[in-house]
């Protein structure tokens, strides 16, 4: 029997704002080709991947380098095949499974350890650009491709979109969340040290700065926060609304509405909570993405690695089923 690897995509729209003079002339779809069209002639011309460091001006981060390697346009599917890479810091070592023993990865020499990405962008839209992103833990991300769109549109090189954004595709949106929230019950979150600031600096709120003091005071892996809100019975507190925690999940939330690759600086979040009808609901933004989930084939002869070819071929099948109910319930 042929193994077969778990693979899930997520979905979002990729949405570019023009500058005020180009406005009329140039919409996401052209921005999007230009900054493909770059990438692809700096390959072909000049030999060279277009790598970009997000963590260029974080002082004593650890750097996030990316780039993208291939970016090839499907005709019969209006899409185009992309690979984004990661360059990591730190080198892992092998293990001989024989002798038990580990060998440092200095033998690569002039080689790099990448984390790849792959992702598709649905270009037969009307308004902006639908891109399937495959779900990598320790690859790049959603927010890594909006940031290098963003920073290969802006005037940094091409100076063709002052603003790019990514919006997610949720089973619940957070605007919903926070419009309907009447009081809270349980509020689970979970994030890295080094997230937090990223968090604050979004939400303004002294919640995520006393978890920031937290982390410096003993120098944890990540800060988990669980709260209840309950009696010791578990019913809730009739006529008692918990404002403090409201506001600072509420900030939270707004937060996540305007940006919503803030979710990616965190690694759970979860409430329970009285919505606007007096109804108890939970729901949890980390795993609340819609997903296209399927098993895919390996590669021949490559260990742990998924086939591209059939990748694209499954990923694309059920993209298109998502997208013909997404239009079907639009309609209704």
């Amino acid at each position: 029997m042929d193994k077969k690897l778990n693979v899930k995509f997520h979905i979002f729209d990729l949405e570019f704002q023009p500058y005020k003079e180009q406005s009329d002339k140039i919409g996401s779809f052209n921005i999007i080709k230009s900054c493909i069209k770059y990438i692809n002639d700096e390959r072909r011309n000049n030999r060279r991947f277009v790598i970009i460091d997000r963590h260029e001006k974080r002082d004593k981060a650890e750097s996030r380098k990316l780039f993208i390697s291939s970016a090839a346009f499907s005709f019969p599917d209006k899409m185009y095949k992309c690979k984004i890479h990661l360059i990591r810091d730190k080198s892992p070592s092998f293990m001989d499974k024989d002798t038990l023993s580990f060998e440092s990865v200095d033998i690569l020499k002039n080689k790099e350890i990448v984390e790849t990405t792959h992702f598709y962008i649905d270009m037969d839209k009307l308004s902006h650009p639908t891109i399937l992103c495959e779900y990598n833990s320790v690859g790049p991300k959603i927010s890594d491709i909006e940031y290098y769109f963003r920073y290969i549109s802006s005037k940094s090189v091409l100076h063709i979109s002052k603003a790019c954004k990514a919006q997610v595709h949720m089973e619940k949106s957070a605007e919903q969340v926070m419009h309907s929230l009447q009081n809270i019950f349980r509020f689970r979150f979970r994030a890295r040290p080094e997230n937090l600031p990223a968090l604050y600096r979004n939400t303004e709120d002294a919640f995520f700065s006393e978890m920031q003091a937290l982390g410096k005071l003993v120098d944890p892996k990540t800060i988990r926060v669980d709260l209840g809100f309950r009696d010791q019975g578990g019913k809730k507190v009739v006529n008692e609304t918990n404002y403090k925690m409201m506001t600072t999940t509420k900030r939270l939330l707004n937060a996540v509405t305007k940006d919503i690759t803030i979710l990616e600086n965190m690694e759970d979040f979860y409430l329970e909570y009285e919505d606007n009808d007096g109804e108890d609901k939970s729901y949890n933004f980390i795993r609340g993405k819609k997903s296209l989930n399927f098993k895919c084939p390996l590669k021949e002869g490559k260990k742990g690695q998924a086939d591209p070819k059939e990748m694209f071929v499954l990923a694309n099948n059920a993209y298109k089923n998502y997208r013909s109910k997404t239009i079907n319930s639009q309609n209704d």
